[in-house]
């Protein structure tokens, strides 16, 4: 999870707090990491589900570029830790089922309060709010839901999944716009905001 020595992008000095699992997540802070930003990936201490897929390649893969850390988020000294890099980071990625970080302690206020210029991005299946919002969901989940399986496939068979994965691929783009652009407007207004991308 190493960055080319002496390599720079249009975000070096940008600052991330990742703490983002499986794919869609884990992308979006990718792209951000191949721009030049320094992004810790935080994991707990079983890992990221994907380290174990295809013999580790995808997780290779969705964390290049990144440093990384494994902390107990239930914990307090685990707790203080990602405190302390909020505080520090002009980026916080979570990509978990809404009201999980609140519960632990990192939702948006609470970081907006201790570092009003952060820039905060929240990827769930069906976004914050809303009659689906509890609901989990994967790529295939979105894909079902959305259509895109009924027309793959062949007429006489049960619907198809697109392969690769184009819902996290698409979710992980409009993430990463959506934070680049929320740095931009940052330059002008000097405070951060909130990003809430649904797959």
């Amino acid at each position: 999870m190493g960055k080319e020595e002496g390599a720079k992008g249009p975000l070096d000095g940008i600052r991330v707090a990742d703490l983002t699992h499986v794919q869609a997540g884990p992308t979006c802070t990718m792209y951000l990491a191949d721009l030049g930003a320094e992004v810790v990936k935080v994991e707990a201490f079983g890992g990221d589900q994907f380290r174990d897929l295809m013999d580790g390649a995808h997780f290779v893969n969705f964390n290049r570029n990144k440093r990384g850390i494994a902390l107990d988020l239930k914990q307090p000294e685990g707790k203080e830790i990602l405190l302390k890099m909020a505080k520090g980071a002009d980026v916080f990625v979570e990509n978990f089922a809404p009201g999980t970080v609140e519960r632990l302690g990192f939702g948006y206020e609470v970081l907006n309060r201790i570092n009003p210029r952060i820039v905060y991005c929240s990827i769930s299946g069906f976004g914050q709010d809303g009659p689906y919002k509890d609901y989990p969901a994967y790529d295939p989940v979105v894909q079902a839901m959305s259509g895109i399986m009924e027309t793959t496939g062949d007429p006489d068979r049960p619907p198809v999944r697109i392969r690769p994965a184009m819902v996290d691929y698409a979710s992980a783009v409009n993430a990463a716009l959506g934070i680049v652009s929320a740095l931009f407007q940052r330059q002008a207004t000097g405070k951060g905001q909130r990003v809430d991308v649904a797959l």
